[in-house]
């Protein structure tokens, strides 16, 4: 379920994002929510729908409370996206928008559900900040990796193969979600103390 996609994408990104800055720290959280919720956007039907877009409107949030935060305290993610080329800047919005659009029109776990898509909008990400760029792909990654374990299958190679597999090791609104959830949300905190630790303390 998306608020599991939004804890987990966030852990991920914060694993694997190296964040030496508060603006980094910021970035790592944005790009692995985005990246987390994002790879949904072609769910139409309730009741995914509704939670879906619960999942994006607080992905949505999250990014302007902390490019907000970030203007106020400058720590760094505001200087990343404007010293990008402005064609550059352009391309990265209007390519994530064009993406997600397309993605809205697929089929459920077709083209959204592929390193093709997640590689796509991490890149379009990184035209806006390439501090973007590994905090979205570990968001999208972990979504991938998440559906896996469930009963539908994700066609990670699409569209060289667009059947994919899956586990069928549970289902994705029962315990394992909120298993999921819980270990994503713990991650996530942890993370971020100890990357505040080491920003503020050290």
């Amino acid at each position: 379920m998306s608020k599991t996609h939004l804890a987990v994408g966030i852990a991920a990104a914060l694993t694997v994002s190296p964040a030496r800055t508060v603006g980094g720290v910021f970035a790592a959280v944005i790009g692995g929510a985005l990246g987390g919720v994002l790879c949904d956007v072609e769910c139409k039907t309730p009741p995914d729908a509704r939670d879906i877009f619960a999942g994006q409107m607080g992905a949505g949030c999250l990014t302007v409370m902390l490019l907000c935060a970030d203007a106020i305290m400058r720590a760094g993610l505001w200087d990343s996206i404007r010293s990008q080329n402005l064609y550059a800047l352009m391309l990265g919005v209007l390519s994530v928008i064009l993406l997600t659009s397309l993605g809205h029109l697929t089929a459920h776990r077709s083209f959204t559900h592929s390193l093709l898509y997640v590689g796509l909008l991490a890149f379009g990400l990184s035209l806006v900040s390439p501090m973007l760029l590994y905090p979205a792909l570990a968001g999208g990654i972990s979504h991938l990796s998440l559906d896996t374990l469930n009963k539908k299958s994700v066609p990670w190679l699409y569209p060289i193969d667009r059947n994919g597999f899956c586990l069928k090791l549970c289902r994705a609104d029962k315990t394992a979600n909120a298993v999921f959830f819980w270990l994503g949300f713990g991650a996530s905190v942890a993370l971020l103390a100890f990357k505040a630790n080491a920003l503020f303390v050290h």
